[in-house]
Order: structure tokens, then sequence, then C-alpha cells
């Protein structure tokens, strides 16, 4: 009886382990799309190994035309040897034919170290088993119809409506255009897009005479208030002048 219950026990932890262990590689997928923002075929067949894999730790290259960001640069200041998870996807791996480099951001390092120590170990299947990061539910590679049903699920749970992954890389195209709307260069590249007559072509539509008016009045008012906030500034130190000349006197 009691070899019974242990295994029972055994196996209800088993099956909670591999529950955590699905809901951290969901978690790490739906922040991964909403980092990167790939094409659904970049998300499936990225590798993590293999003779060219396209996520990898290593050390940046001295030659590099990669742009460091910030907090890598400090790494890099304090250890020229620091190594840092990179993406590399070669010119017949994307759509547009183009390479892509880049260093992965620091938002995705600390989940996708504890995914790929701890959870994705447990998910991918024995016999066989995929190079790629993200896996299905019998812990193969992805296919593209299991990896939008994926992405609509984990959207129509978690915000009440079913997304499927391009239209994610349009409600990120709308909000950066929102927050930056002059920078369609940013977001041309972060597509992946060919050039940016692609991007300006599907996203600058929905920009009217009525958004440039916004911009005008708003850069209008902020000449406006640095304009009056200088003459503010030159009233005071008049009229400090003033006082100082009427005590001297």
């Amino acid at each position: 009886m009691k070899e019974e219950i242990t295994l029972e026990n055994s196996i209800e932890n088993s099956n909670f382990a591999k529950e955590v262990a699905w809901l951290k590689h969901h978690a790490l997928l739906f922040l991964w799309l909403l980092t990167f923002v790939w094409r659904q075929r970049n998300i499936r067949e990225c590798r993590i190994k293999g003779s060219q894999p396209n996520l990898f730790k290593a050390e940046i290259p001295p030659f590099t035309t990669l742009t460091i960001p910030l907090w890598a640069r400090k790494k890099l200041n304090a250890n020229p040897q620091e190594k840092f998870w990179q993406i590399h996807f070669r010119e017949s791996e994307t759509k547009t034919g183009g390479e892509v480099r880049a260093i992965v951001p620091l938002r995705l390092v600390a989940r996708l170290e504890e995914y790929l120590d701890l959870y994705r170990p447990q998910l991918v299947r024995k016999i066989d088993p995929p190079e790629t990061l993200f896996l299905n539910c019998s812990g193969g590679p992805l296919t593209p119809n299991v990896v939008c049903n994926l992405i609509k699920g984990l959207t129509a749970t978690y915000t009440g409506r079913a997304v499927n992954p391009h239209i994610v890389r349009d409600i990120f195209a709308y909000a950066w255009l929102d927050a930056h709307p002059e920078n369609y260069l940013t977001l041309q590249k972060a597509l992946w897009h060919r050039d940016i007559k692609t991007t300006l072509r599907i996203y600058g539509s929905g920009i009217d005479e009525s958004h440039a008016l916004c911009r005008v009045e708003q850069w209008l008012d902020e000449r406006d208030k640095k304009s009056s906030q200088g003459n503010s500034d030159e009233d005071q130190i008049k009229e400090k002048s003033s006082q100082q000349k009427k005590k001297a006197a």
C-alpha cells in the first residue's frame, strides 16, 4: 500500500513539474514574441544546438558591427571576455534574404537561462530530440499550425482575444509608432522588412493628416513653453541685477 501511495505521489509530482515547465515555456515564448516580434517561421525554427545554432552564448567578436546595448558595454568594460546570448539568422533563414545578428535583450536573459537549465530538459522528447528553442506538446519541433494555435490560445486565455503571431507584429508596430511617430527605420529593422518602403506602405497608411496636425501642435506648444520659460528666466536675471545695483548704491 505504501509503495502504491509513493508511486501515485511520484506521478503527481512529475505531472505537476511538467505543468510548471510548460508554463515557463509559454511565458518565455510570449515574452520572446513581444520583444523580437519575429515571423512564426523564425520562432519555430530557432535552433539552440547543432553546427549553426541561431541562438548561442559567446564572446562578442572584437571588430563586430553589432550595436551593443549599454548594459552589455558595462559588462565588457569589466570583463572583455564576457559572453552574451546572441542571435544569428543567415540569409537563407529569413523571408527577406537578409542576415540578422543581435544581442539578446537583458529582459529575456534570466528567463531564457532558467528555461534552458531547468524546464526545457523536462519537455524535450528523449528519442530524436529537436534542436529548436521552443517545442510542441510532444517535445518535438513546432509546425506552422501548432505555433499559430499556441499563440492564439495563449492570447485568448490571458487577454480574452485570440491573436496570431502576425497580428502580434501589427499590434507592436502600431504601439511603436504611437510612441515614436517618425521612427519608421527602427520599426523596419525590428520587423526585418527588406526596406523602409514596405514598412511605410503597411503601417504608414494608418497615419493621416489629423496625426500630423497633432504632432505639429505638440511641437509648437513645446516651443512656446521653452520660449516662455526663457523669457521668465531672463526677467528673473534682470530683477536680481537691479536689486544688486540698488544695494550697491
